[in-house]
């Protein structure tokens, strides 16, 4: 800014200078000649004035001249920083008298301006002044009295006193620009430190200065990447711009890919510093990263982002204070910091979320695991180092309450601590490592639960609803693919479980063992239509490649404990399990004894988990009947009436009761029951 006002600022002077004095040349061509030779002094560069010049001088001093150059800076990518149709240009002549310099018009028609920045920092619109010729040398009698003054006092060379500007006396006393315009301009920028160029076409300029103390207002319009793009900006006192101080600003940049609102301080200077309030909509941040040359790989996610707050910058340091931001719908309030100086841009700050909706980029499916592509480009983008603390977070079907986390991302690597979480009545913590650099993503997680209430967590995590109960819940794992149905398949790990007072939901073990002394083939449809209610269930598992073994499955209960073993595929959502329920004659359930005699008979567990399979295992039965008679007696000590009583949670009646007839079948019934005998 403070660059291009000089420059503009010498052209109008340089211009008018030769304006004002062309009523004394003779010739149109002695006027290109001297102001191409005033222009060259003035900044080293060679202007070059091809076209006609035409020049009056009453009743404003005016100058169109055509098909003008302005040579670049040596070694520049371009032969020239300036190129122009025509500059055309009007000056009062009155106020020409007090020094002040009055554009009453001041057009350039399709100018062409290159702007670069040289290896080693060097801008183009950084002028030198041509070499001076040298003053010759002072006679022996001009030099009495000169040792009475300092060297360098800026009275020589055609500086002002008081150590004012030297040299070509580029600033005026005052400048007015009442109408400034560019018509259908083009404007490049190219920077060999950063790599960065853009090209801007179809500018179109309108610029008012009453004076540099006066507010400049400017209105404008350019095409960037085939997008219209419309800015409108105010600087309160433009003289901030040469003396490198500070003054209000507002900016307004309108496109359909972005809007954005600036209203506050600007300080000049060598690096460019803003302190005030910002508004930003995007109505989609995919289509505005494609806009910008970094399109973003197909996926979900990364629709409307808004945000607003205070902003503070000083060179490539943002901060956002006060911030509220909202992006796909979930809003946040905060601080934030933006470091764009690194090889990606580096966010940082503490945020407070309402939510965290992780489907939105990750592609759910709306049954079994999804075959989408998880869109992990954005991880690649920017670095963060962020605390959050979210209302909810939502991962799949799983939705995790208050929680509070650390977030890094660092060169497409995600890590999130979960510090605090709330998730189905219970606690936890926990630590999720997302890999997205690689060429296939990969997974790590680790999360210890307790308090968690099973049955609508584990419905969520895998759609399984035959569980219940209250506990503990363990697990490490990890994965690779870029897909949920990869992930899945890829998945391995460990875990443990340990619940307490819950139910096997949808078979009632207790029943189909008294059944068995009964109706061994036609009950088993009626025990699948009840629960199994539990005191105590625990176990361990491994996972590899999707599927998932537990071999010690442990279960007490009153009057029935349990075991297990067997497999269960998480990819395709099947089970293939041996549950091996015993009757017992014992009410005692958590605490108790796990290896307590009784009768028992093995189930087996197939088909998915949405409608899994129960049947009996009669093979092991009929292999080993002397381990069933040894059950039977096991139970004599306990009455039928007492089974009954403690499955449905009664009581003994008080007092003495007359003797019932024990009506329990004898052992070789209830094996020829068991076959069907």
């Amino acid at each position: 800014m403070r660059a291009l006002l000089y420059f503009i600022v010498a052209i109008v002077i340089l211009v008018g200078g030769a304006v004002f004095l062309a009523p004394m040349f003779i010739s149109a061509d002695l006027v290109k000649q001297e102001v191409e030779a005033a222009v060259e002094s003035a900044t080293g560069r060679k202007l070059t004035i091809a076209g006609d010049v035409s020049i009056s001088a009453w009743p404003a001093l005016a100058a169109n001249i055509g098909d003008v150059t302005f040579a670049n800076a040596p070694g520049a990518q371009t032969e020239n920083m300036a190129t122009m149709k025509e500059l055309r240009a009007e000056l009062a002549i009155m106020p020409l008298l007090s020094g002040t310099v009055q554009v009453d018009e001041f057009v350039l028609r399709e100018p062409v301006i290159n702007l670069e920045i040289a290896r080693n920092g060097t801008p183009n619109w950084q002028f030198e002044p041509a070499a001076a010729p040298a003053d010759p040398a002072p006679s022996p009698q001009d030099t009495s009295g000169d040792d009475t003054a300092p060297a360098g006092d800026g009275t020589s060379g055609g500086g002002t006193s008081g150590g004012g500007t030297s040299g070509g006396g580029l600033a005026p006393t005052e400048v007015s620009l009442a109408n400034m315009t560019i018509e259908n301009g083009q404007i490049s920028y190219r920077d060999a430190l950063s790599g960065a160029a853009y090209n801007f076409s179809d500018v179109d300029v309108t610029l008012n200065l009453p004076s540099l103390d006066e507010q400049l207002v400017v209105a404008g319009a350019l095409t960037w990447n085939a997008e219209r793009v419309n800015i409108d900006a105010t600087v309160e006192r433009p003289r901030a711009a040469l003396e490198a101080t500070t003054t209000a600003a507002t900016v307004n940049v309108a496109s359909n890919p972005v809007t954005f609102d600036y209203a506050g301080d600007i300080t000049f200077g060598d690096a460019l510093s803003t302190a005030g309030s910002l508004e930003l909509d995007v109505p989609s941040v995919r289509a505005l990263s494609a806009w910008t040359g970094s399109p973003m790989a197909e996926g979900g996610g990364f629709g409307p982002l808004a945000l607003s707050g205070q902003l503070a910058s000083a060179g490539t340091r943002y901060t956002f204070s006060d911030a509220a931001m909202s992006l796909d719908g979930m809003n946040a309030t905060g601080d934030l910091v933006v470091e764009t100086a690194g090889a990606r841009p580096k966010l940082s700050g503490a945020l407070s979320v309402d939510q965290i909706d992780t489907n939105v980029y990750s592609g759910q499916g709306d049954a079994g695991w999804s075959t989408d592509k998880i869109d992990f480009s954005g991880l690649k983008a920017i670095d963060t180092d962020l605390d959050l603390s979210a209302g909810e977070i939502i991962f799949g079907n799983i939705v995790i309450g208050q929680s509070a986390l650390g977030l890094d991302i660092t060169n497409g690597n995600l890590v999130a601590n979960l510090t605090k979480m709330a998730l189905y009545q219970g606690t936890g913590s926990g630590k999720l490592t997302l890999n997205g650099r690689q060429a296939t993503p990969s997974l790590a997680a680790n999360f210890n639960l307790s308090g968690l209430a099973i049955e609508p967590f584990l419905n969520a995590a895998s759609g399984f609803k035959r569980l219940a109960g209250t506990g503990l819940f363990n697990i490490a794992v990890t994965a690779q693919g870029s897909s949920q149905a990869q992930m899945v398949n890829t998945l391995n790990g460990t875990g443990n479980i340990d619940f307490r007072n819950g139910a096997i939901k949808g078979i009632n073990l207790a029943q189909i063992i008294r059944t068995a002394l009964t109706d061994p083939i036609s009950g088993w449809s009626n025990a699948t239509s009840s629960d199994t209610d539990f005191s105590e269930l625990n176990g361990s598992f491994n996972i590899t490649n999707g599927t998932l073994a537990n071999n010690d499955l442990k279960m007490l209960g009153p009057l029935l404990r349990l075991t297990g073993a067997g497999r269960t595929s998480i990819a395709q959502q099947t089970i293939n399990y041996r549950l091996k329920p015993k009757l017992v004659a014992s009410l005692e359930g958590q605490g108790g004894a796990a290896d307590k005699a009784g009768l028992d008979i093995p189930v087996i567990v197939t088909g998915t988990w949405s409608n899994p399979k129960f049947a009996p295992d009669l093979a092991a039965v009929i292999s080993n009947p002397t381990e069933i008679l040894k059950g039977v007696e096991s139970l004599e000590k306990i009455q039928p009436k007492d089974i009954i009583r403690g499955l449905l949670g009664q009581e003994e009646p008080a007092g003495d009761a007359p003797a019932e007839e024990n009506t329990q079948p004898k052992p070789e019934d209830v094996l020829r029951g068991l076959f069907g005998r």
